[in-house]
């Protein structure tokens, strides 16, 4: 599952992928336990204020719309018990530089998840799964992403291990729990990499899951427009 981020002149891009057969299994029983915690409590009290983490993943935060002080830590003891790995891509753009060709963004972030993805597999001899699902755009933007990636995927170091890994995209409505996971990801590494000194419980959790351990693909926006 790919999560993605954009902040003016930063683009994160998540590959979050499972390492045991029963992870989604497990994610869905915890968030299934949230809710039901949630649904326990009294609910007489009205709610107030919001989260960042409702527009990324409501599913999961939903049920810790009472206790926003603690809902990060409470996600990011979450995804710490889940056995999954991450890859990070990143695009940062100087300030006043433009923004270049979408393509080659798009090339650079693909390129950076799956060069970390690619090491993974080889270092666990293990083989590519068949499916990457990505939050879908418009239909122009996602037929540009699979021409991007087509385009680029034979030419990946290590791409006999990513074999005939195929990029789809959620069609819209509520995503599948795990593209939360990544959603939620992308963007704790996003508001890390904006505001690195602030307490970031959820960046701490994925970079410790890291594939491989503390891989940053960073790239500049010069290497962006290559």
């Amino acid at each position: 599952f790919i999560g993605e981020a954009a902040a003016e002149n930063l683009f994160v891009q998540v590959l979050c992928w499972p390492t045991m057969p029963a992870a989604w299994s497990a994610l869905a029983e915890a968030a299934a336990s949230m809710r039901a915690i949630r649904d326990g409590l009294s609910m007489s009290n009205p709610v107030t204020g919001s989260s960042w983490l409702q527009q990324v993943a409501p599913q999961l935060s939903g049920p810790l719309e009472r206790e926003w002080g603690a809902a990060e830590s409470t996600l990011a003891t979450l995804i710490r018990r889940l056995p999954v790995r991450f890859a990070v891509a990143i695009v940062r753009l100087e300030s006043g530089e433009r923004q270049g060709g979408a393509a080659a963004r798009c090339r650079s972030l693909f390129t950076g998840c799956l060069t970390a993805y690619g090491t993974y597999l080889k270092t666990s001899n293990q083989c590519a799964f068949r499916l990457m699902l990505a939050p879908g755009q418009s239909a122009e933007t996602n037929a540009q992403r699979l021409a991007v990636y087509a385009e680029m995927l034979p030419h990946l170091e290590g791409s006999g291990r990513l074999g005939a890994l195929e990029l789809a995209f959620w069609p819209g409505g509520t995503p599948p729990l795990p593209m939360e996971v990544a959603q939620l990801a992308a963007a704790a590494v996003s508001r890390h990499l904006q505001a690195p000194a602030q307490a970031n419980p959820l960046f701490d959790a994925v970079r410790e899951q890291l594939a491989p351990p503390s891989h940053f693909h960073a790239l500049s926006g010069r290497s962006a427009r290559r």
